[in-house]
């Protein structure tokens, strides 16, 4: 006699795999936010590469019948890639600006250093300001 019984009258649970979708929709929205604040450009980037990678194995188990959340999963990947295609916009538009301006840095640089007094490094900043424009 076997110690497993099967109801007919109840029935089976399966359990779904909803946590690749679930966790490629936060992290997509994170990395936007994070992207948008500028300053955690490198950060955005990453995020949204692992949310789009979350995303893509949420999608496989919605197809798979796995999971029933793949408008999370699609969801995770867009905004994932939205995010690190912000960042990499944001990389390449700082890294273009510091390289055209990378003379003027070194002129404030050396001006800042040798400037003795709070007057003549104010005016290092005005010059830097003008340089800038």
């Amino acid at each position: 006699m076997s110690d497993t019984t099967v109801d007919a009258d109840r029935p089976t649970t399966t359990t779904r795999r909803n946590g690749a979708g679930t966790a490629a929709l936060v992290m997509g929205v994170n990395a936007l936010v994070l992207a948008a604040l500028i300053i955690f450009f490198p950060i955005a980037a990453i995020v949204g590469i692992i949310a789009a990678i979350f995303g893509f194995v949420g999608m496989g188990r919605a197809n798979r019948g796995e999971a029933d959340n793949k408008g999370h999963a699609v969801a995770g990947v867009v905004t994932g890639l939205i995010a690190l295609a912000l960042a990499v916009g944001i990389g390449v538009r700082i890294g273009t600006f510091l390289n055209d301006h990378q003379g003027d840095f070194r002129s404030f640089w050396s001006c800042i250093t040798s400037a003795p007094t709070d007057a003549e490094q104010e005016n290092c900043g005005r010059e830097l300001g003008r340089a800038l424009d």
